[in-house]
């Protein structure tokens, strides 16, 4: 998998910007971003530059490559999937990111257009793993 920092920093802030949505974070959610944040090694100077990043559309043009799109979708559902329950909200924005970037609804973590929370909860250690290896 080929994504460069930036665009693994730019997918980083797009899904705390998912996360940060409802205003109010459900802990779960909270929990599976710090996890990420950790997986990925972000440091505090990428931490300010993402707070700094308030422009959706700028981050998403960013987002070149293939892989980095599909890793946004897999983060985005991961954090999404993280209490248990998909809110329309959340789904409605998954889907408008994922139409935005060129994502396909046949991703293996939506199935008539929901999340499949059980796939993803049970590929965490996959997706955190090979954020890991992005990372390094």
């Amino acid at each position: 998998m080929s994504i460069s920092r930036d665009e693994l920093i730019n997918i980083l802030s797009v899904v705390s910007f998912l996360g940060h949505y409802e205003r109010e974070m459900h802990a779960a959610e909270k929990k599976v971003l710090m996890a990420i944040f950790k997986a990925a090694s972000v440091t505090h100077e990428e931490h300010e530059k993402m707070k700094s990043n308030h422009s959706l559309d700028g981050m998403l043009n960013q987002l070149q490559s293939d892989d980095a799109k599909h890793t946004l979708v897999e983060l985005m559902a991961l954090v999404a999937g993280a209490d248990g329950v998909l809110q329309d909200e959340e789904r409605t924005i998954i889907k408008k990111i994922m139409k935005r970037v060129g994502v396909t609804d046949d991703h293996p973590y939506f199935d008539d257009d929901n999340l499949d929370i059980a796939n993803v909860r049970a590929n965490v250690g996959k997706i955190l793993s090979s954020l890991k290896d992005i990372s390094a």
